[in-house]
């Protein structure tokens, strides 16, 4: 670049382009894998560690939080898992009749004017998940 006879002025000199405005120095690198400094390759197994190890420690301390109170859960505990398996019975025992009339309804869905709760109370009938037994 040429020097003009204005660049010679003191204002013009602080406003050198060849300087960061900021002060820092703009040869450093980041030193990171991406765009953003997350950080370098090199030093993400030590981090997943470290995240790992923290995670642990938090479960531990769950843990721990959970034991003062288990004795007054337990029996807690005990009854919503057999009303849940008590729903799950009859779910699975639904008449076959009834599952018949939900495939036919489904399949007709697109021809008449259905809501989607109608579709949604009709999903057991198509669904594909293997049985529990």
């Amino acid at each position: 670049m040429t020097r003009t006879a204005r660049s010679g002025f003191p204002r013009a000199m602080m406003h050198d382009r060849s300087e960061s405005r900021s002060g820092l120095d703009k040869s450093m690198r980041k030193g990171g894998a991406g765009g953003h400094n997350w950080g370098s390759l090199a030093d993400e197994r030590d981090v997943e560690a470290a995240a790992l190890d923290d995670e642990g420690i938090d479960m531990l301390l769950e843990e721990g939080d959970d034991s003062t109170d288990t004795a007054s859960l337990s029996s807690d505990n005990v009854t919503e898992s057999s009303k849940s398996t008590d729903d799950l019975k009859n779910v699975e025992a639904a008449p076959e009749a009834d599952l018949a009339a939900a495939k036919k309804f489904r399949k007709h869905a697109f021809k008449g004017n259905v809501d989607l709760a109608s579709i949604a109370r009709t999903s057991a009938a198509v669904s594909t998940s293997p049985p529990t037994h």
